[in-house]
């Protein structure tokens, strides 16, 4: 006789306990939310920054509205012309729609903020940023300006390249 049994039961080896499943997928769930960088707006016009020598950084990006202004991309030319346009979001506009993009990124700012007083605060502090195309006429950024200056937008950002040495 043999001294091992050829039918010997096989014993059944421990479960995988799946009690911390959840926590894995909560905390994956978590990980991704925090991580993950929200779209900017797509670029509707073409636009080829100018260079600047000196230059700084925005700190806080919450409170910028960005105005792109350039030549709309190849398969809106038929729609609106080869003439630079002016872009708030995630469309091309008029003038006539600046008061009422910055009264919304106003709104936007007061309404993220903690407390009502802080809101009106940092609305104030707003700052809205030009994307200019080098090619775009004077007379198109002059009227954006004085619009914004009507609107008590006083703070003005032009995004460029910086090709100084004060990166």
């Amino acid at each position: 006789m043999s001294k091992f049994s050829k039918n010997k039961k096989k014993k059944a080896g421990p479960g995988i306990s799946t009690a911390s499943l959840p926590d894995i997928v909560f905390m994956l769930l978590f990980f991704f939310m925090v991580a993950t960088v929200s779209k900017e707006n797509d670029l509707l016009v073409d636009i080829t920054i100018p260079n600047a020598e000196e230059c700084d950084k925005i700190e806080d990006k919450t409170l910028e509205a960005m105005i792109n202004v350039g030549a709309p991309v190849g398969e809106l030319q038929a729609k609106y012309g080869a003439e630079p346009r002016i872009q708030l979001n995630d469309a091309i506009k008029d003038m006539g729609a600046i008061p009422q993009f910055i009264e919304e990124k106003r709104n936007e700012i007061k309404n993220t903020a903690p407390n009502a007083d802080l809101g009106t605060r940092l609305a104030k502090k707003m700052i809205v940023s030009l994307k200019v195309d080098q090619e775009a006429k004077l007379g198109q950024l002059d009227d954006i300006k004085q619009e914004l200056r009507r609107l008590n937008a006083l703070k003005v950002n032009y995004v460029v390249n910086n090709v100084g040495d004060n990166q």
